[in-house]
């Protein structure tokens, strides 16, 4: 298995696969509904919803940089606003898995060479970044666990 495909499992094991770490991000985000996906259970802090979004924005900007061979634009929000209806929180995940699967089918034509040049404009490889988002998600994932608890 080379660089690309290995990034590729991970990006999907820890989106819907059977992770040995704990609940995938679909698990994670399963049977959460509108309440409490936007329920502020921390004050101050993020809510499902917003870190669903935060989640997906990343993935769609990683996908822009592998995509187009660019530095990360960044030039949105990243923490996009939250809906206030049952189809705008169903379209979160929709949207989600859509990021997901782009970004996996683009790194799927990746070279174990092309992985290791520099993002353009950072002090970071392409393998790096990926690594980095996968690690940002997982991260993210366990808040929203510990919310679910709440």
């Amino acid at each position: 298995m080379n660089e690309a495909e290995f990034l590729v499992d991970q990006l999907r094991t820890t989106f819907n696969g059977d992770s040995w770490h704990g609940p995938n991000l679909v698990k994670t985000l399963e049977g959460i509904d509108l309440f409490d996906a936007g329920t502020r259970y921390l004050e101050a802090r993020h809510t499902i919803w917003e870190l669903a979004n935060h989640i997906t924005y990343w993935i769609e900007e990683v996908y822009s940089s592998v995509k187009d061979v660019t530095s990360l634009s960044h030039e949105g929000n990243d923490w996009p606003e939250m809906g206030a209806t049952e189809d705008e929180w169903a379209r979160v995940s929709s949207r989600l898995e859509e990021a997901v699967s782009v970004l996996a089918h683009e790194l799927g034509s990746w070279t174990d060479e092309g992985l290791s040049k520099t993002v353009p404009g950072s002090n970071f490889t392409f393998k790096q970044m990926v690594h980095g988002l996968i690690q940002h998600n997982l991260y993210h994932a366990g808040q929203i666990n510990v919310m679910k608890k709440a």
